[in-house]
């Protein structure tokens, strides 16, 4: 089985032998913090091995404080030795470009050339026999002298460290005389009237932005490396798509990690891409592959954005899995979008990240040794967790903890302590957009309950109230904007394909997220501490008063959803037995499934057969068998919808038995097959 980041390799890199004139992607690899795309960066590394050509890049890392600095970082990991590549890269034409930002100029042209002359024939000759014998040492130790080089002149000692660095660039190639000199041509006609003296002192002097320059020069290094020494690779340890191998050429690829922890990775990119389009149709080889935590705007032009279905956006291509992204995909991409080549959207290739394995979440929370079944607890991580690492693991170190209270972990993980910060507390800390964060916990928290619960409602006609929840909409943009909104995270009911058939699921809010915000409006109702912010009560209660009246289906359901969010089960139940005499059974399975999706305190608090047996006592006097019925399914499935509950094999048992019993014994129907393919549903084995 190969792993996502071994298809992307596989299906993204491979070029055909006689090469092809579209530009590569710039990919944006989506997903919200914590989903594991640093994991996956470094597993594409690892696929491309020795033989395609990458770098990595990590803005959280002060060695790239600014873009220019990490453009020279990029220039030495490239610099290395490839199995494919007959010559090792040369980037001259960066060199040449730091050289002017690091030296004062004279403005008058003759000095200016001696001095220029000068600097390359020692640079050249220095250290002739010496190798750099640590490129990544090299290039981490010239990363940092650059720092701010592109808005202040260095100082002295600034200058000899950065004047090593050049030195060093410079000396990378074999017959770096020729190559040197060469690339000391590119900078004529850089600037209008101008030759390559004038384009120096240009930079030297900073009258503009000298950033575009030096992108310009890298992107010039690369194209003139993929000219003149990449050549059909005709054997190599390359996976190869569709069992097919021959000759073939391969992208190289800029593995950027952290893009928006700084705006020196925004800045890059920016630059990247302009430079990249200003220099069309000229193509370089470099595929970049961007971790990114945030989704553009800009790139609804092409892109269908992750919250949104294809009912919604018909016309605009979904964003695909890592797995599934590849070359052809992205090539049709810049064909329907021909019309507007110089629009900077079109460059970029978003992907959203794969769930992670189901190993992967075993081994960042293996089952604690006493009481736990390993298969029960793998089940639970993956689904309060959401499939999301950093939950998992955070849920690993809390599990393996000894409980504070009797409280099985199951039930009280959430509000765990480390030192004396509940998990959920920590988990809203560390995931929250930070624009959300601005005001205290207990003030954000029920609003944005608010808005998650309202993603998950039956219909979508009801708004919130402005006045109940006046940030609403500025915290559904930021967690949208921020990624925790999405399709991807959609984790339908089993009840789904009975009731929604092949319809896609819309987008809602993370499990996990959606998780620790229900357990944090639990905790601060419970406490009662806050006269400023809204309980548990208060904002279901405030919701429900939207929606009192039905006056259809969907407006029923929502009804219903609030009913029971409010803990009125047994008003819930007598509505539902009412509703099955008299709908379509089709629809009432739709009705019992979208009323149970709401939120429940419970299972965070109690053991699910303790709820269920409240809910549900064994022996009520004067019930019917069908309310009865009824009354189990619709408890069961509230305990299934939630996050904290593990499936159950008896249960499973029991709601199957319940709807095989209306079928058979309770419906005046002659079609009971809906009832039937819910029941078959919960078939456990």
């Amino acid at each position: 089985m190969l792993t996502a980041a071994e298809l992307f390799v596989r299906q993204a890199f491979r070029r055909p032998a006689e090469g092809t004139a579209v530009p590569e992607p710039v990919v944006a690899l989506l997903g919200p913090k914590g989903s594991g795309k640093s994991t996956a960066l470094k597993a594409i590394a690892g696929a491309c091995g020795g033989t395609l050509v990458h770098a990595r890049l990590d803005f959280q890392d002060s060695k790239v404080a600014d873009p220019i600095a990490a453009v020279a970082y990029v220039s030495f990991l490239l610099a290395r030795h490839w199995d494919n590549l007959p010559r090792d890269p040369t980037f001259h034409r960066v060199g040449l470009s730091l050289l002017a930002l690091n030296e004062t100029l004279p403005q008058d042209r003759d000095p200016a050339r001696a001095h220029v002359l000068k600097l390359i024939e020692s640079y050249l000759h220095q250290d002739h026999d010496q190798q750099v014998a640590d490129l990544a040492g090299a290039a981490v130790k010239f990363a940092l002298s650059l720092s701010g080089i592109g808005t202040q002149v260095p100082g002295p000692a600034v200058q000899h460290a950065v004047s090593s660095g050049i030195g060093a660039l410079l000396r990378l190639a074999n017959r770096r005389r020729r190559s040197v000199r060469q690339a000391l041509k590119w900078f004529s006609g850089l600037l209008e009237g101008a030759d390559t003296i004038d384009s120096l002192i240009e930079l030297s002097q900073r009258s503009t932005d000298p950033l575009p320059h030096v992108m310009n020069a890298f992107l010039a290094d690369l194209s003139r490396n993929a000219d003149q020494w990449t050549t059909p690779v005709r054997r190599c340890r390359c996976l190869t798509p569709h069992g097919q191998d021959g000759p073939h050429e391969h992208a190289w690829a800029l593995l950027i990690d952290n893009v928006d922890a700084a705006p020196a990775g925004r800045e890059f990119l920016t630059a990247f891409v302009r430079a990249r389009q200003n220099r069309l149709p000229e193509r370089d080889p470099l595929l970049i592959v961007a971790a990114m935590d945030r989704w553009s705007s800009a790139w609804g032009t092409w892109w269908r954005e992750p919250w949104r279905t294809k009912a919604d956006c018909p016309d605009r291509r979904p964003v695909p899995l890592l797995s599934q992204a590849d070359f052809k995909q992205w090539t049709q991409h810049l064909a329907a979008a021909a019309g507007k080549g110089a629009a900077p959207t079109r460059a970029w290739y978003p992907v959203w990240l794969d769930p992670p394995d189901p190993g992967v979440l075993r081994e960042l929370a293996p089952a604690p040794p006493d009481g736990w079944e390993p298969a029960v607890f793998d089940e639970f991580v993956r689904r309060l967790s959401g499939g999301l690492p950093a939950a998992a693991r955070e849920i690993g170190r809390r599990a393996g903890e000894p409980p504070a209270d009797a409280a099985p972990p199951a039930r009280s993980l959430l509000f765990r302590s480390h030192n004396g910060i509940p998990l959920w507390e920590r988990a809203l800390t560390s995931f929250l957009p930070r624009s959300l964060l601005t005001d205290p916990l207990p003030v954000v928290v029920p609003q944005a309950v608010a808005v998650a619960v309202r993603l998950r409602q039956p219909g979508r006609s009801a708004e919130l109230n402005p006045v109940a929840f006046p940030d609403a909409n500025h915290i559904l943009s930021a967690l949208r904007e921020n990624l925790w909104v999405s399709t991807f995270a959609a984790r339908p009911s089993r009840l789904w394909p009975v009731v929604a058939g092949e319809e896609e699921h819309p987008a809602v809010l993370h499990p996990w997220l959606l998780a620790c915000l229900l357990a944090g409006l639990h905790a601060q109702s419970a406490a009662d501490r806050h006269s400023v912010a809204m309980t548990w009560a208060d904002v279901f209660s405030a919701m429900a008063a939207a929606c009192a009246e039905p006056s259809g289906e969907a407006d029923l359901a929502r009804r219903l959803y609030y009913q029971l969010a409010c803990d009125r089960f047994d008003q819930v139940v007598k509505e539902l037995v009412r509703e099955f005499a008299a709908a379509e059974h089709a629809d009432w399975v739709r009705l019992v499934d979208q009323a149970t999706a709401a939120p429940c305190r419970w299972p965070a608090l109690e053991p699910a057969d303790e709820i269920v047996a409240r809910l549900v006592p064994d022996e009520r006097p004067g019930r019917e068998s069908a309310e009865a019925a009824v009354s189990c399914i619709a408890a069961l499935l509230w305990i299934h919808h939630d996050a904290h509950a593990v499936p159950d094999p008896v249960r499973d048992r029991r709601i199957r038995r319940n709807f095989e019993r209306l079928a058979g014994n309770h419906s005046s129907r002659v079609d009971t097959d809906a009832l039937t393919e819910a029941a078959a549903r919960f078939d456990s084995q």
